[in-house]
C-alpha cells in the first residue's frame, strides 16, 4: 500500500474541485443524462496488462471501477482538477466510517459543505493507498448530467502518486508508465495541491491547472493589468448567467499553438489564495494521449 501526496493546504478551504460543478454547466448546460448518445460510453471491462479501462462520457469524463475499504466495484471519477479525493457520503454510510470535522470543499462560484475521513483503503487498478485523509459530501449531482451514480472522486492527491498516462481513444489509463512517442513535453510543477504548468493565452502568460474533469477550456476573470483578453466573446442567450463563451486567437502548450479555440470565462474559486488563470481540458485540444509525472514535474501530451 502507498501512502496519498500530501499538499500543503491553503487555511480558508480543505478541498478546492476547479472544475467538477461548473465545468460540466459550461460544457452544455442543457445536456442531461437522457441526451447523451449511447455510442459515447465505452464500458470499462477491468484491469489487464493494458492497463485500467475507463467509461468516458461526453469524450472527457473518466469513470473507472476500484473499491473503497470492502466495497468493490464503485464508480471513480478520475479528476486531477481536485486537489483531495471526495468520496460520496452514502458510500461513508455503508462503510461506518466516522465523520471527523466539518469542512468547506471550494467550488468555482462558491463552496459547499463537507467532512473529514480517513479512509483506510482505496484501489484504483493497481495503485492501491491506506490511510487516505479525504472529505464526503453529497455527490448525486453529477446523475444531473450522467447515467451513472458516483460513488468518488479520486483527486490529484491520489492519481499523482504515481507517474501515469491517459489514452483517450483506448479508454485506459496506466500507472506507473514511463513516457515514450509523446510529441511535446513541458514542466509541470505543484501549485497550492494542483498540478500547474506555464501556457500562453493570445500572447499572456498564463498558469494553467492540468484538468481531466474539465470538458473545456476555462479560463478565470481576473481583470486588471495582465488579464488575458479573449479575441471574441459570444454573445449570450437571456438567462444564461455565470457563462461567458469566447474565442482564443492562439493557445500555446511549449511548441505545441492551438488557434481559434472556444473557452468560457468563470470566476476564481477564491482569488486571495489562488494565483491560478484557468484549467486546461486535454479533449478540448484534441489531444488524445497524455503523460503524467507529478513528482518528476513532467507533462507530455501527443494530439
Amino acid at each position: 500500500m502507498r501512502n496519498p501526496l500530501h499538499f500543503p493546504y491553503s487555511p480558508s478551504f480543505s478541498c478546492l474541485l476547479l472544475s467538477v460543478l461548473v465545468g460540466l454547466l459550461l460544457s452544455d448546460s442543457r445536456m442531461h443524462a437522457s441526451d447523451i448518445p449511447e455510442q459515447e460510453l465505452v464500458p470499462a471491462t477491468g484491469e489487464n496488462s493494458g492497463g485500467l479501462r475507463f467509461d468516458l462520457y461526453q469524450g472527457y469524463f473518466m469513470v473507472a471501477h476500484g473499491s473503497a475499504g470492502p466495497l468493490k466495484n464503485l464508480n471513480l471519477f478520475l479528476d486531477t482538477g481536485t486537489n483531495r479525493t471526495v468520496l460520496d457520503e452514502r458510500i461513508v454510510k455503508k462503510l461506518g466510517v466516522p465523520r471527523e470535522e466539518s469542512t468547506d470543499i471550494a467550488v468555482i462560484g462558491g463552496r459547499v459543505k463537507g467532512a473529514e475521513i480517513k479512509l483506510p483503503s482505496l484501489e484504483l487498478g493497481t495503485l492501491k493507498v491506506s490511510n487516505l485523509q479525504i472529505v464526503t459530501t453529497d455527490l448525486s449531482f453529477f446523475q444531473k448530467f450522467f447515467p451513472v451514480h458516483i460513488d468518488a472522486i479520486v483527486g490529484i492527491d491520489v492519481l499523482g502518486i504515481q507517474p501515469f498516462m491517459i489514452d483517450y481513444a483506448a479508454h485506459v489509463i496506466r500507472f506507473g508508465q514511463h513516457a515514450s512517442a509523446f510529441s511535446v513535453s513541458v514542466p509541470l510543477r505543484l501549485y497550492h495541491g494542483m498540478g500547474v504548468f506555464d501556457a500562453e493565452v493570445d500572447h499572456t502568460r498564463a498558469q494553467l491547472v492540468f484538468d481531466t474533469g474539465a470538458g473545456s477550456i476555462i479560463l478565470f476573470d481576473r481583470p486588471g493589468p495582465g488579464a488575458i483578453d479573449p479575441a471574441i466573446e459570444v454573445p449570450q442567450a437571456i438567462g444564461d448567467f455565470g457563462r461567458k463563451q469566447v474565442w482564443l486567437r492562439a493557445l500555446k502548450l511549449g511548441p505545441a499553438e492551438y488557434r481559434w479555440k472556444q473557452a468560457f470565462i468563470a470566476s476564481n474559486p477564491n482569488t486571495s489564495h489562488l494565483d491560478y488563470d484557468g484549467v486546461m481540458s486535454p479533449p478540448a485540444l484534441g489531444i488524445t494521449r497524455v503523460f503524467v509525472d507529478l513528482q518528476g514535474g513532467r507533462f507530455a501530451f501527443s494530439r
